[in-house]
């Protein structure tokens, strides 16, 4: 199996996002934000895709203890994403192309 570079990477984002652990937190966000800066916007598009697959939007206040490191890096990546010119576009594609595993937004009415 041949991956071109960017492929490798934004396996390595999803991968290393997704076992997120107080153990590894540093290494791997420190791991994860090199890669975005030798791929740019296509890393960047495809990390915040990562984190916010993690966020359960669906508000039924049920424990997500398991994924706390990945929203505490979904919060510090979003208030660097807010200092971008890109900000708007960045986070629209984020929630406009979830993963396949995100939490579905719940409407309440």
């Amino acid at each position: 199996m041949n991956l071109d570079s960017l492929s490798f990477a934004l396996s390595q984002i999803s991968y290393s996002v997704a076992n997120l652990t107080k153990k590894n937190f540093k290494s791997s966000v420190a791991e994860i934000l090199h890669l975005v800066g030798q791929h740019g916007a296509e890393a960047d598009r495809h990390l915040f895709r990562c984190l916010f697959s993690y966020v359960d939007f669906s508000g039924d206040g049920k424990n997500t203890g398991n994924l706390f490191h990945q929203t505490q890096f979904l919060v510090q990546e979003c208030a660097s994403l807010s200092r971008k010119p890109n900000f708007v576009s960045i986070l629209c594609y984020a929630l406009d192309n979830p993963l396949h595993h995100q939490k579905l937004f719940k409407i309440n009415r």
